[in-house]
């Protein structure tokens, strides 16, 4: 029996024709790079550039539309076709398309665009209930449990009141925000894009209902790492200080939830037989878990 991604793959040259009669598009190369997805250029009947996108079924997929069509275009790509049943969806494409992973500019100032945008999709609140999107509450209970599981069950040299900390911050903190928005899930600058007008767009969202400080992590992490300098609490500090400025979350709440995502993805790479990555997280978190208690390093 065919595993279901396996399967999947199968079926995409046949999702791509299906779509691309069904939504009267003109395809182009597909994009390279991704692994849960088959994204294929497309303009449409009317001229417009566009994006193919044909997902992978999975959880984290399941949200992305409503998450599109929620922020309606206002700095994210906008959602113009949908088809829930194949995970299909036709999406605004951005051009040149230049990730801010990529940007030619200092990390102050692409935190600054990412911070800006995040501030954006935010003011739109949360949608009605049946919008169809996870909680972060539930998700990040159920990682908690996962954390703590992986850590009796593989038992890593990890620091085990650090792994102890992040389980309790992944319970507690979805829990203790003074607001809801819908979070992107995987905000990293990969996901943010360049627009013709000069402008900056969010793409690809895995989106929860929840505390807004959770997207927080991956963009301190992946936008000139603060772990790579020789001594990386006063560039915590200061980069900390500029986000929670401009998204109006407290600094120590955006840097909790970098120590809570830190340990759930040290369990993860000890899952996967991958201590040493493992213990990096472990490491940065510790640095962060540091500066939360007022000991500089």
């Amino acid at each position: 029996m065919l595993q279901p991604e396996t399967e999947w793959r199968q079926r995409v040259p046949e999702l791509v024709a299906r779509y691309a009669a069904r939504w009267e598009l003109d395809l182009g190369e597909p994009f390279g790079g991704g692994s849960a997805a088959h994204v294929v250029a497309a303009t449409t009947a009317d001229g417009q550039d566009a994006v193919l996108k044909l997902s992978l079924p999975h959880r984290e997929a399941r949200g992305e539309a409503a998450a599109l069509r929620w922020w309606a275009g206002d700095g994210a790509v906008r959602l113009l076709r949908e088809e829930p049943a194949d995970y299909a969806l036709l999406i605004e494409r951005c051009r040149p398309g230049v990730p801010l992973t990529a940007a030619e500019q200092p990390p102050r100032t692409r935190l600054t665009v990412a911070a800006e945008l995040l501030a954006r999709v935010w003011r739109h609140g949360i949608p009605p209930p049946d919008s169809g999107m996870e909680r972060l509450t539930d998700v990040a209970a159920e990682w908690a449990d996962l954390v703590e599981e992986r850590l009796r069950q593989l038992a890593p040299p990890y620091d085990r009141s650090l792994v102890a900390r992040g389980a309790e911050l992944l319970r507690t903190l979805p829990h203790t925000g003074d607001r809801e928005v819908v979070v992107h899930g995987d905000f990293n600058p990969g996901n943010v894009l360049s627009a013709a007008d000069g402008s900056w767009k969010i793409i690809d969202p895995k989106p929860m209902i929840g505390d807004p400080g959770y997207d927080f992590s991956p963009l301190l992490l992946q936008v000139d790492d603060p772990f790579t300098h020789a001594d990386p609490a006063p560039v915590l500090r200061e980069r900390v200080a500029l986000v929670a400025e401009i998204v109006q979350v407290p600094p120590d709440r955006l840097l909790a939830w970098c120590l809570a995502r830190l340990v759930e993805g040290a369990l993860w790479y000890a899952d996967r037989g991958e201590i040493g990555p493992g213990g990096d997280a472990m490491d940065a978190a510790a640095v962060i878990n540091e500066l939360l208690a007022g000991r500089p390093r």
